[in-house]
């Protein structure tokens, strides 16, 4: 092992199909808390979900389970259809409402009533004084599911799993959790092919580079409201900087544009991306090599199509805040009835995110492991205690 500046060990990891091996890529690399994300509803994400509060739980860390809607339900609320439950352990911390507390198999104590009340109920915070299933429920808003993180905080959560609802991506924000999982599968496509192909192109969003400027460092990302737009413009003497307040960029991408001053502008968005505003600003001549630039990759609402068209004319998307995604979980069934052979779906995954590392939970079977990890000398204490108790 060879220390480097950081304080931190590189650890070689072993070159073998082993599932925790690459899940201790995200729990022993200094995250303090995960979101786990689908490309689309029963695209495995509760499974990868479990993987990851096990294997947390096995290496001796306080875990918190919190929401961005429902999940570890019996049945679908949509489908009607079987799902993954979610299981706990003893002392596991669980953020959900009275109600779905009753129907978990684990016995829940609560800990702290919480002012936020959903379509579910009341989140209140437990504590599982018994091991077994548990349902979760959050917020649909980011704020919500900040808050409920740091009560759960309060109470002794070391590490914190946040389940992404379907459609709701802010789970992935990076001020709400410091990695991203994110879950693929049969669900997406109809062929593994395809499947690759649509993983790449959100793979592509969610990681957007950061805006290396050194204009960023007179930006505060949470000052700017949503109605913000900053507009960066080169003239003789350096950068012209001018700020507007707009209705949404959805109705003012006309009056945004005027604004422009020609080629190689920089326009910051307090709000979001949408695709409109990315297809006006490709045919613009005024927008020529414009850079873009958001909060972070949730924001991005453009479609891949308008995404890709924007770059392909010059333009450049960039962001405050990186999302760091760790991995990918493949699924290879769908309720549908649709099912590949996990195999060929793991590598035509694998393929076309190379070289994100992707996982077949179930199977236990991995690609594009990564060869070494970078953990600190207290968590790598804390593991081989672990394992060797």
């Amino acid at each position: 092992m060879n220390p480097d500046t950081s304080g931190k060990i590189v650890v070689p990891i072993p070159n073998h199909d082993n599932v925790n091996h690459l899940i201790d890529t995200v729990l022993l690399t200094g995250p303090r808390s995960v979101a786990i994300t689908g490309l689309a509803k029963n695209s495995g994400k509760t499974v990868a979900l479990n993987a990851i509060i096990r294997r947390a739980q096995d290496l001796g860390m306080q875990v918190g389970v919190a929401s961005s809607g429902r999940d570890g339900e019996e049945l679908d609320a949509v489908t009607h259809l079987p799902k993954p439950r979610i299981h706990v352990k003893k002392g596991t911390l669980v953020a959900t409402t009275e109600d779905l507390a009753m129907r978990a198999s684990a016995s829940l104590e609560p800990l702290s009533e919480t002012v936020f009340v959903t379509v579910l109920g009341r989140l209140i915070i437990y504590r599982a004084a018994s091991p077994g299933t548990v349902e979760v429920a959050g917020g649909n808003k980011a704020g919500v599911v900040k808050d409920v993180t740091n009560v759960m905080r309060h109470f002794g959560a070391e590490f914190i799993v946040i389940d992404g609802a379907a459609g709701r991506r802010f789970s992935a924000a990076p001020y709400l959790a410091d990695t991203t999982v994110l879950s693929t599968g049969a669900v997406v496509a109809e062929t593994p092919e395809k499947v690759g192909l649509q993983t790449a192109r959100t793979v592509e969003i969610l990681t957007t580079p950061k805006w290396e400027d050194g204009l960023r460092e007179s930006f505060r990302p949470g000052s700017l409201a949503n109605e913000d737009v900053v507009i960066v413009s080169p003239d003789a003497s350096g950068r012209e900087m001018k700020k507007l307040k707009v209705r949404s960029v959805l109705l003012s991408t006309p009056e945004i544009i005027k604004q422009l001053r020609g080629s190689g502008s920089t326009i910051i968005l307090g709000g979001a991306l949408p695709g409109n505003f990315l297809r006006d600003l490709a045919t613009s001549r005024k927008a020529r090599n414009s850079t873009i630039v958001v909060k972070d990759a949730t924001r991005i609402l453009a479609a891949y199509q308008d995404f890709s068209h924007f770059k392909s004319r010059g333009g450049k998307i960039r962001v405050f805040d990186e999302i760091h995604l760790e991995m990918i979980t493949t699924c290879p069934v769908a309720p549908c009835g649709r099912r590949f052979d996990p195999a060929t779906l793991l590598d035509r995954v694998a393929e076309a995110v190379n070289p994100y590392p992707v996982v077949d939970v179930i199977a236990g079977k991995i690609r594009n492991l990564p060869r070494r990890v970078r953990i600190t000398k207290g968590d790598l204490t804390r593991a081989v205690l672990n394992h060797e108790a």
